[in-house]
């Protein structure tokens, strides 16, 4: 791995002095502080270049000489402050993922991009970190892709390596980081050197984010801002279930076997729900804001259906970041009643009443009343949508930008978008795989490390 590293490292030097780049290329990350995890492992390669350079050109001259070093790798252009390159480099058996990041050489404090900390982080961790405590940071690495929590990138959600590398310094060893979260309280944080030692409301006034660890090279950074609630709270959840029943099987990934069509027809008669999914095709986009504009039109969409009266079990987002995005929302119903119950104004209110009878008096739309029930006015209306498909359709005829759907996603939409409900959802779990395997798991709703 080392010496991997090292030839890729070279790789992009040789390409920078071609080039009159004036770029310091060092190795960072989990390879550099030797904290990685046998076949689950990324080579981070860093150029660092002077301040002086615009941050468009990080990506006009940085990106083209990361792309020539890793010929002919075909590569991935990512995006986390700024764009980076991701390749996949063959090797004997596989292959190894690489990052090339750019990044700029700056005094410490004086970022200009958030990947300006990375080197520093490297330096920080290999100067406190003993050798026992690297195998702690693996096994904290490993328990934490047991149970779908690795990985600070947008679709995760969870805890990046840096993040678990400073818990273990906090707390010593695996076994304590488990133990300290399965106690976890909100208002908790940690702060490795002790910067707010006895301010922990100026902590709390700071950051808001549900878990507050403090970047021990920069003090005004949360290190775990990209951990969602969910996922801090998985981790607080399966440390629990861990101390109580210890298994090697929260240290692996497990393996779900595609869901086959007959299967999911056989689990919607039980359900008794109605599944809807939004099924698109390619979107060029950076994979971080592919998965960034579905979340967020996931959002959208869910709260436009309960604005509308449909109950939402569940929804979520799928991608193979190629060809084919999938909304999917699981409704209690996906037709509801013809009309609904109105809550109005107490009749001690005067103008508030008068105004409710103006509204609903002889309207077309009032199915019965209004009436008066204990102190307040009541009015049953005729719903103006009665089918959730019907909704979804209406609301993204012209790409739903009015209703909160994510630019990109607005035009995939105004372009072509397939509606499957319910057993027609069975024709696209047939036909992909990757789809298949994650239904199973969607519509199982058990974490993995719960069996």
């Amino acid at each position: 791995m080392e010496d991997k590293a090292e030839e890729i490292r070279t790789a992009v030097e040789r390409e920078c002095g071609k080039a009159s780049l004036d770029a310091e290329v060092r190795l960072d990350g989990s390879v550099a502080k030797d904290t990685w995890i046998r076949d689950y492992v990324d080579v981070d390669i860093f150029m660092r270049v002077p301040p002086s350079l615009g941050k468009p050109e990080l990506r006009e001259r940085c990106l083209p000489i990361a792309k020539r070093a890793l010929q002919p790798a075909e590569t991935v252009e990512r995006f986390a402050e700024h764009p980076y390159i991701e390749s996949l480099v063959p090797l004997p058996g596989g292959q190894l993922k690489v990052n090339v990041v750019p990044c700029y050489k700056v005094e410490r404090g004086d970022w200009l991009s958030a990947t300006d900390r990375t080197p520093y982080h490297t330096e920080y961790i290999r100067g406190r970190i003993t050798d026992q405590q690297r195998d702690e940071v693996r096994l904290l690495k490993a328990f934490m892709r047991g149970i779908g929590g690795y990985g600070a990138d947008i679709k995760t959600g969870g805890f990046s390596g840096m993040l678990c590398e400073t818990l273990v310094l906090a707390f010593g060893q695996f076994l304590n980081v488990v133990r300290e979260f399965s106690e976890w309280k909100e208002n908790r944080y940690v702060d490795v050197e002790n910067y707010y030692e006895g301010r922990s409301e100026e902590v709390r006034q700071i950051f808001r984010e549900p878990l507050t660890v403090i970047d021990p090279v920069d003090k005004g950074r949360n290190l775990s801002a990209a951990v969602r609630a969910e996922q801090l709270w998985n981790f607080v959840a399966a440390s629990r279930h861990f101390l109580r029943h210890p298994s090697t099987s929260f240290f692996t990934e497990s393996k779900v076997k595609p869901l086959t069509g007959a299967e999911y027809r056989g689990l919607l008669r039980v359900r008794g729900s109605a599944v809807i999914c939004l099924v698109l095709g390619r979107i060029d986009a950076v994979v971080d804001i592919l998965w960034s504009q579905l979340y967020r039109t996931q959002r959208a969409l869910t709260h436009l259906l309960e604005r509308n009266d449909f109950n939402v079990i569940r929804s979520t987002a799928w991608t193979d970041e190629q060809a084919t995005s999938v909304l999917i929302f699981e409704l209690e119903s996906e037709e509801l009643p013809y009309s609904r119950r109105q809550r109005g104004p107490p009749a001690t209110r005067v103008a508030e009443s008068s105004a409710f009878l103006s509204k609903h008096l002889n309207k077309k739309s009032t199915v019965s009343g209004p009436w008066v029930e204990g102190e307040r006015w009541f009015v049953e209306r005729k719903r103006p949508i009665l089918s959730a498909r019907r909704l979804l359709t209406s609301a993204l005829k012209n790409g739903g930008s009015d209703v909160g759907v994510a630019s990109l996603l607005s035009q995939s939409f105004e372009r072509k978008v397939r509606i499957l409900q319910n057993d027609q959802v069975a024709l696209l779990i047939s036909a992909n795989e990757e789809f298949a395997r994650f239904m199973r798991r969607y519509l199982s709703g058990r974490p993995t490390w719960l069996a």
